[in-house]
């Protein structure tokens, strides 16, 4: 009886102690996993630093081309507005052409009153309300900040989506405005000094 009990015993220690050693070289091996894991968690966020610094170049990138696009178009938009005046001081644009532009800009217009864009359609019917007063208003009697608030609005159109009828309806409407300054005498000296010398004797 006590050999059974010393051999049951002697079993039983062996397996403790295999369990034991086990454990401990389980141990050893999961402290090395957790350190691979530890490693490679690092790397990951070294990676992610790495992708970080890249997009914040490439937002450093994309500010110096959008400032870039918009002096260039600020550069366009002046040279195009120099010569429009200097055309339309030289008396260079017919009525014809002007009922013309008129119908392009009506046209433009309700092309994109009923479609989803910057385009608001509020602002779509401010646009068609000056034409109408373009066709039926003496242009003397014509406001010409209501052209300028077409031309923000064209050119705000223009920024947000890049349609090519934004850049038309820009052009258009500025061409339009120098063509009424014109007809209004406000390029012409005469008219302008007996402005101003009106002005003076008020």
């Amino acid at each position: 009886m006590a050999e059974w009990l010393v051999n049951i015993l002697s079993v039983v220690a062996t397996i403790v102690s295999s369990l034991a050693v086990f454990a401990y070289w389980l141990g050893r091996r999961f402290e090395a996993i957790d350190r691979r894991f530890e490693m490679i968690e690092e790397r990951f966020k070294m990676i992610d630093r790495r992708f970080e610094e890249v997009d914040k170049r490439f937002s450093a990138l994309d500010a110096k081309f959008d400032r870039f696009a918009r002096v260039m178009a600020s550069y366009v938009e002046s040279v195009y507005s120099t010569l429009v005046d200097f055309m339309s001081l030289k008396g260079l644009f017919t009525p014809e052409e002007k009922r013309f532009l008129i119908s392009e800009l009506e046209r433009l217009t309700r092309a994109h009153l009923a479609m989803l864009n910057p385009l608001k359609p509020e602002e779509a019917k401010f646009i068609l309300e000056v034409i109408r007063e373009l066709r039926e208003k003496d242009p003397r009697e014509f406001d010409l900040s209501k052209l300028d608030k077409v031309i923000e609005i064209a050119r705000r159109w223009l920024w947000e989506d890049g349609h090519p009828d934004a850049a038309r309806m820009l052009f258009i409407a500025y061409m339009l405005k120098a063509i009424v300054r014109k007809e209004k005498g406000e390029y012409d000296y005469e008219t302008r000094k007996s402005k101003r010398e009106h002005f003076h004797r008020q």
